[in-house]
């Protein structure tokens, strides 16, 4: 999967050509590895770019994106738009988001 910061992601279907300890291979050759920011699938090991994202299924890789965009989202809520909610919807966002 690919996505930039002006265009929407892009899910493609790769073959998997070698899986070693480090790497997995694709079949264009573009190595993927693991990486703490994204546990729940592989970051391409390139050093400059948009890093492609490589996941197991296509259902892993649309829920990276709503994860992603819902993210976004939440972020952008500023403190004049959260005085539309009562106090009640707040408390209980809290108690979602916070460990």
């Amino acid at each position: 999967m690919h996505e930039g910061r002006n265009r929407e992601p892009e899910i493609r279907e790769v073959k998997v050509k070698a899986v070693g300890r480090k790497y997995v291979t694709i079949g264009n050759g573009d190595r993927y590895e693991s990486e703490e920011s994204n546990p729940f699938g592989l970051i391409q090991n390139i050093d400059y770019g948009n890093k492609g994202l490589l996941y197991p299924s296509r259902t892993d890789a649309n829920n990276y994106i709503e994860k992603s965009r819902l993210s976004v989202w939440i972020s952008n809520i500023s403190w004049i738009k959260s005085r539309n909610y009562t106090l009640e919807q707040l408390r209980k966002v809290k108690e979602i988001l916070v460990d």
